[in-house]
């Protein structure tokens, strides 16, 4: 069986190494320069060899730098590109979209009663809330579409957060966290509001939260396998509070309006050790944005994914920001929910 983590490393340092070069163009001149050097270099006894091999070399040379390095794609799962996305334009279809085009790739699985608002992913797998006949039960989807219905409530589903192997969610008074299917619940203070999730790689959870007596939120980062919020670290935002969290390696990105007015926001970068603010972001042209309607994922470039329901999307890519066509399988028929990266 293929690997797919391993296909993923590899598209990813083959868009790495596309990313490099794409803006590189050859000299015009490059190939008559090569092949005027080789004829003076060339041997009486053998000139024709001499050519065919300046040739060659000339061809070998281009081939390798600006074919290759490029990326050859060899077929590889629908979910394992580096430039898609995640989103469900139809209720339970779950389908990838290319990210710079909106051209939809494929679909990876349809879930029947998928919540189209409840989306997360965690490396080779996609979690999703769906109702059963037994209530509202986690599916658990693979990079082939198969799915597993996890037996464990999810509570009031209306948050959702995975990495790392572990699931996250909202229930009740708590948050629940699930490693290798044994739940582990962290209570909340009374009067608590949650309005995000994010799990990363080493299993440390971070969530969006205004604590009582607070109108504003921040951004909390536990310890791994933390059971309480004792030793928690606290990253204060700026302006009017963030509006969604995501993990980008060991760092948290936050997305935040740079002031209280509507009209633009940044992905800000935290240290999740000390809460310090790392870098502002480039604020860009946004509506207003509320936790309910947007999310922030990342994928294994760097890049974010700032996705609302119904409002627009943005991929941003250091200082550059651009918008992201709808996630749309043809004219009106596009997803109602926010879209994720395969993080």
């Amino acid at each position: 069986m293929k690997d797919v983590n391993s296909t993923r490393d590899v598209e990813v340092v083959r868009a790495l190494l596309h990313r490099a070069v794409d803006d590189v163009e050859p000299s015009p001149d490059a190939l008559p320069r090569l092949l005027a050097a080789a004829r003076r270099r060339r041997s009486p006894k053998r000139p024709l060899l001499a050519a065919l091999g300046a040739v060659a070399a000339a061809a070998v040379a281009l081939v390798v730098a600006f074919v290759v390095l490029p990326g050859q794609q060899q077929p590889t799962p629908v979910s394992a590109q580096p430039n898609s996305y995640l989103a469900t334009p139809q209720p339970g279809v779950i389908a990838s979209f290319d990210v710079l085009s909106g051209r939809q790739n494929g679909v990876l699985s349809d879930v029947p009663g998928a919540d189209p608002e409840t989306l997360a992913t965690d490396r080779s797998r996609v979690l999703v809330v769906a109702a059963t006949t037994e209530g509202k039960r986690l599916v658990e989807v693979s990079a082939d579409g198969a799915q597993r219905v996890l037996p464990v409530p999810v509570g009031d589903a209306r948050l959702l957060a995975a990495g790392g192997g572990r699931i996250a969610y909202l229930d009740g008074g708590a948050v629940v966290v699930l490693r290798d299917g044994q739940p582990q619940h962290i209570a909340l203070p009374t009067g608590t509001r949650v309005d995000d999730l994010a799990l990363s790689d080493d299993g440390r959870l971070a969530l969006l939260a205004a604590e009582p007596g607070r109108h504003q939120a921040s951004v909390l980062v536990l310890a791994p396998d933390a059971t309480s919020w004792d030793g928690r670290v606290e990253a204060v935002s700026d302006g009017c509070g963030p509006v969604a969290i995501t993990w980008n390696g060991p760092d948290l990105a936050v997305l935040e309006p740079p002031a209280c007015a509507a009209g633009q926001a940044r992905v800000a970068t935290f240290a999740a050790d000390t809460g310090r603010k790392l870098g502002g972001g480039v604020p860009f042209p946004a509506p207003e944005l509320t936790p309910s309607t947007v999310e922030l994922s990342a994928d294994p470039l760097g890049r974010f994914l700032v996705s609302t329901s119904g409002g627009g999307q943005w991929l941003v890519d250091g200082s550059e920001v651009r918008p992201v066509p709808p996630a749309c399988t043809r004219p009106g028929v596009c997803a109602s929910g926010p879209a994720t990266f395969w993080s």
